[in-house]
């Protein structure tokens, strides 16, 4: 699908760095997988406006893989919502965190209209800016660096039970452009068609199940494999047919849980013929819980497994990773929780130079203002207050 400029550099960043992230895919998996177990971050009564920021109260900041990486880390600013995400998810489940700086604004139905960004000495970033129609549908979209702007505008058509919906992309500057189209039916995308910046065009067909999830995927891939010499092969357009496939394959249960999610790609596939298998993700549930979650993705032969425990009330309460034996866990947390929110963590991680597990006592305590919205969380790590999290909220 498409990628906008951030998007493209994180990526080809992470494959210049890929022996980097082989290392750190055992505290990807475990850390981010299922973080929506965790309780939701809340804001109360009609808020205008948001400012957060992070505070490092020693010399201890976010991790940096090279000493010259950016403010927001090696892989830097993702864009507003992979950003939030990612800092809320380590927050709450390692013994360090990210960088955050932002605030925004909101409309009276509590969409997000604008969104700034800064780094740590409170420089400018980027900026957001965001336009809705009478259906509260997002139409314009502004996002503007320094010395760059990229406007996204939506176009809806409607008939009957479906919707047509025209993104179109431009960088004046850059002299960038790319359209996507989507296509509903009844409120869920049944085609995405994604031309990019040459006019190439990566067209996915959504097929559900007759209860409405998502069975699969389908991916009119415009790229193929030719052979460009005698050991030598080349991957893209060779012709106007491309490769048509599943991309992703998805399994239910007879309570219409996921229980097996699957993705291919022609790529990967080492003999240059057809899509292979990339990864592969099975769900085990007790009741509404899942339990335990199974991993495996092709060129990292282990199976990965998470396994998690819940209170009385569906709380997470204790995850581990990576082994089918909890004993021989790598990563363990274990959560306790005060008026529904986190308190305290236990985080144990196996140390990659010892082979031995370190253990930290993470507590997390808490300011309110009178709507009973937190506006200042402090992450104390073995006794020391580390890092706070504060936010500015003012409302209507």
């Amino acid at each position: 699908m498409r990628k906008n400029r951030r998007e493209f550099n994180n990526q080809t960043q992470q494959m210049k760095n890929k022996n980097i992230f082989l290392i750190l895919i055992l505290f990807s998996i475990c850390s981010l997988a299922f973080s929506q177990e965790l309780p939701k971050d809340s804001l109360y009564g009609n808020v205008k406006k948001v400012k957060e920021k992070v505070l490092f109260l020693t010399k201890t900041e976010n991790p940096k893989l090279f000493y010259d990486d950016a403010d927001y880390g090696h892989s830097g600013f993702m864009g507003p919502e992979s950003t939030i995400k990612r800092f809320y998810d380590t927050w709450y489940s390692t013994n360090f965190c990210y960088y955050l700086n932002y605030e925004r604004h909101f409309n009276t139905k509590r969409k997000i209209i604008k969104d700034i960004w800064y780094g740590k000495n409170n420089d400018f970033m980027e900026s957001y800016r965001y336009l809705y129609d009478e259906k509260d549908r997002l139409i314009s979209k502004i996002d503007s660096l320094k010395y760059s702007v990229d406007i996204e505008n939506h176009y809806f058509k409607e008939y009957g039970e479906y919707v047509d919906e025209s993104i179109l992309y431009e960088n004046l500057r850059l002299n960038l452009f790319s359209h996507d189209y989507k296509k509903y039916k009844n409120g869920k995308i049944i085609i995405q068609k994604n031309f990019d910046n040459e006019g190439t065009l990566y067209e996915y067909v959504n097929n559900y199940n007759d209860n409405g999830k998502l069975s699969y995927v389908t991916f009119k891939n415009p790229n193929s494999w030719k052979k460009s010499g005698e050991n030598s092969w080349g991957y893209g357009v060779q012709d106007s047919i491309g490769v048509t496939y599943k991309s992703l394959i998805n399994e239910y249960d007879k309570n219409n849980k996921l229980i097996k999610t699957q993705k291919f790609d022609l790529y990967s596939d080492e003999n240059y013929k057809n899509p292979v298998k990339t990864s592969e993700s099975i769900f085990k549930y007790d009741g509404n819980n899942l339990m335990t979650q199974i991993n495996s993705s092709r060129g990292y032969q282990p199976l990965t497994y998470v396994h998690y425990k819940y209170d009385k009330k569906g709380n997470l309460t204790e995850k581990y990773c990576c082994d089918e034996d909890i004993s021989k866990a790598k990563i363990i947390e274990k959560y306790f929780y005060k008026n529904d929110k986190i308190v305290t963590l236990n985080y144990s991680e196996e140390s990659f130079n010892s082979q031995k597990n370190d253990n930290y006592n993470i507590s997390y305590s808490y300011k309110f203002d009178n709507n009973k919205n937190w506006v200042e969380i402090t992450k104390t790590v073995n006794g020391v207050d580390l890092f706070k999290w504060v936010r500015e909220i003012e409302y209507y």
